[in-house]
């Protein structure tokens, strides 16, 4: 039986158990047009969202690095939902690798495709884990518009945002599925896009993705048996990118291709034109949408289709301009690299965890430099552990683990000259 998937704004993503449980990829068109009801133009931006692409004077690659700042709130009910750091480190581990190309299965995509695969430079940092026990036993869509956001509610007992302007916001949880199967994630598309003018848009505090705790960080780390379309973290890649902007490859229109009444574009011109979304599988003999002279098949390995995890390798070259324009743009205070005279240390520079007893992580955030040396100092003043890396490696690991518990002090010199100064506790 062929699911029907419909278009999100908040792109909802969903797929099959072994046990024959039904996953829903994305509860679409329907969601978007209740959306559209509550806040009254959102269906129209969301569609118009691509035209930024033809339109944006900044849309080549940047050469820089952009560094996204990640608060990852882990709202669970049972010790199976509350995920460990490593999830949290593996999921941050391959958004990096998949947006930046690096991910060693780019080697499936076929040949015709390769001319038109992109490298974002796009980096994610975690910044913060927050941790909540809640008394809520899933967090369902429902069929109603933003059903489950109330996991972005302390008071309803989710998590509250912080600073979702500044940063990105992932919520892991229990997302159930409200009687159409288990859902897996959605994400709201970047506000203050020119043609949006005074409409109403859902507040900052609901900006940011939400990830089913099973589809959340790889494989080897699912919690809850094996799924068919194979998670490899990519659910969050896929969410990421609807945040950044991108729509699904076939245009979320059921199944028209141009020509046809009721045909959408995902706006991309480096996408083949596509009818209908994968049914979670990795059929590259896919041809939805025959254009005749010259026509390619269905791209199955973009992450942007419905294709298995398995299967998903790649983003194209102008999905790549419409990320970065959204970081110069809709989303310019969650990325700019600052210059270092501007900087504000205090706020962007993350230790973590403090106090710790295992690791100390450092990361350096919205700043472009030449090198940066990392001293880990005793209350003497002498140095026990230090680390160097260069713009391309903005986050450093210190082993803490054979330390004697007490103050510790953290020396961060930037290009040799600009020195930053915070405390650790060693447990």
């Amino acid at each position: 039986m062929k699911l029907k998937f419909t278009f999100l704004a908040a792109s909802l993503s969903l797929s099959m158990f072994t046990n024959a449980q039904q996953l829903r990829r994305c509860a679409s068109d329907d969601y978007l047009k209740q959306l559209d009801m509550q806040y009254p133009g959102f269906e129209q931006s969301v569609k118009s969202l691509s035209n930024q692409i033809s339109n944006d004077p900044n849309k080549k690659t940047r050469a820089e690095t952009i560094t996204v700042p990640v608060v990852v709130h882990i709202v669970y009910k049972n010790a199976t939902e509350n995920l460990t750091d490593d999830y949290v480190t593996a999921q941050i581990d391959i958004l990096n690798k998949s947006f930046l190309r690096q991910n060693a299965d780019t080697t499936g995509l076929r040949t015709e495709f390769k001319p038109f695969a992109g490298k974002a430079n796009i980096q994610f940092m975690l910044a913060q884990t927050i941790r909540k026990s809640t008394t809520v036993p899933e967090f369902t869509y429902s069929g109603s518009p933003n059903g489950a956001d109330v996991v972005k509610v302390t008071a309803a007992g989710g998590s509250d945002a912080i600073s979702p302007d500044k940063k990105l916001n992932i919520w892991v949880c229990d997302l159930g599925g409200g009687g159409g199967g288990e859902l897996l994630g959605y994400a709201y598309p970047p506000p203050g896009l020119p043609n949006w003018g005074g409409m109403q848009f859902p507040t900052g505090a609901l900006d940011g993705v939400v990830i089913d705790f099973m589809a959340f960080g790889g494989t080897s780390k699912l919690p809850k048996g094996n799924v068919t379309w194979g998670c490899k973290g990519k659910t969050a890649v896929h969410e990421v990118a609807h945040y950044l902007g991108l729509r699904h490859i076939w245009g979320d229109d059921n199944g028209a291709c141009q020509g046809d009444v009721g045909f959408e574009d995902d706006g991309i011109g480096d996408t083949p034109h596509a009818g209908d979304m994968s049914n979670s599988d990795c059929n590259k003999n896919k041809n939805t949408c025959n254009q005749g002279a010259g026509d390619l098949k269905d791209m199955v390995e973009n992450y942007m289709d419905y294709s298995a995890e398995s299967c998903q390798n790649t983003f194209t070259k102008q999905q790549v301009s419409l990320m970065e324009s959204v970081l110069n743009n809709q989303r310019l205070q969650i990325r700019i690299p600052l210059k270092i005279d501007d900087y504000d240390f205090s706020s962007n520079v993350a230790v973590f965890p403090n106090p710790a007893d295992d690791v100390v992580n450092v990361g350096i955030m919205n700043l472009n430099y030449t090198t940066a040396e990392f001293s880990l100092m005793n209350h003497l003043g002498q140095t026990i552990q230090a680390e160097k890396t260069d713009n391309s490696r903005k986050s450093v690991t210190f082993d803490v683990r054979e330390l004697p518990t007490g103050i510790y002090f953290l020396k961060i010199v930037i290009d040799g000259k600009y020195a930053h100064n915070e405390k650790v506790l060693i447990q």
